[in-house]
């Protein structure tokens, strides 16, 4: 897994940017938010997620460890890919889509290209629930493990279908990351 990248912006596309570091170039995806502070030239330290598809291998970048943490939420979710979840962080910074799921407004959510009411109405469900309210601000929960539990799978082989529907198989009391996987797979060795 590539966790992050320091380099130099080579280029700039429509929805990517190509980083060089040392003696290779990456091509990745980044919101059109980040897209607009960046300029050629310019060295900074990005956070990525790779996504292996079967004919593809595209590398996401993020400008802070919140944003990769809410497309990864985002993904997570049935239906939503990593091209969907990039549109939804494109199309609204976090505290207003932290604000729009809590206040459960799907009309914005349907203004990304691919989203209807219903998906719409399914992240505003599964990511609800995610959400702390802390004052002014609000934060998802540390629910990293699940993350970890759908990379682990993937990388084993699984697809992502699979590792999702595996994971809603594992009961919620069970705790820790190494244990979710290990249940995960008893749950994929009998399919």
């Amino acid at each position: 897994m590539i966790y992050s990248l320091e380099g130099k912006i080579k280029e700039k596309g429509s929805d990517f940017i190509v980083v060089k570091t040392d003696h290779l170039s990456y091509q990745i995806f980044v919101t059109d938010f980040y897209l607009q502070k960046i300029k050629i030239g310019q060295t900074l330290e990005i956070y990525t997620y790779l996504e292996v598809r079967e004919n593809a291998l595209e590398l996401y970048g993020f400008v802070s460890q919140q944003e990769l943490k809410y497309f990864k939420h985002l993904h997570s979710i049935s239906g939503i890919g990593a091209r969907s979840a990039m549109n939804i962080l494109s199309l609204v910074n976090i505290s207003d889509l932290e604000k729009a799921i809590i206040n459960e407004k799907d009309y914005l959510l349907t203004k990304v290209s691919g989203i209807g009411k219903k998906t719409a109405q399914r992240i505003i469900l599964e990511l609800k629930e995610k959400i702390i309210k802390t004052g002014q601000e609000t934060l998802l929960e540390k629910d990293s493990d699940d993350s970890l539990v759908i990379d682990a799978l993937v990388n084993m082989g699984y697809s992502l279908f699979y590792a999702r529907e595996a994971l809603k198989k594992i009961p919620p009391e069970i705790k820790g990351a190494e244990k979710r996987i290990t249940q995960a797979l008893k749950y994929l060795s009998k399919k």
